[in-house]
């Protein structure tokens, strides 16, 4: 007997951090985890499961090489982004 896949329980739309945040595609975020960790870097994709992918660059000191980082919406505190001034 086969697997049936399950819908998602998860609605992003209700989400008004998730909703707002799918605007910022490809800007600078940093977001705050509600266990109080940052990350910053460029925003790829809020996905329709319920998850933001960002983008975090390259460090020197530690050296720790760019890499891709994946957050639940529901783990998101806020976040902000970076406004090019005129």
């Amino acid at each position: 007997m086969g697997c049936r896949k399950e819908k998602s329980d998860c609605s992003c739309k209700k989400d008004c951090l998730c909703r707002i945040l799918k605007k910022f595609k490809h800007s600078e975020v940093t977001i705050r985890t509600k266990s109080g960790d940052l990350f910053t870097g460029e925003l790829i994709r809020v996905t329709n499961d319920c998850c933001v992918k960002i983008i975090e660059p390259d460090m020197v000191s530690p050296f720790v090489t760019e890499r891709l980082t994946v957050i639940r919406c529901k783990d998101i505190e806020s976040f902000s982004v970076d406004l090019l001034s005129g």
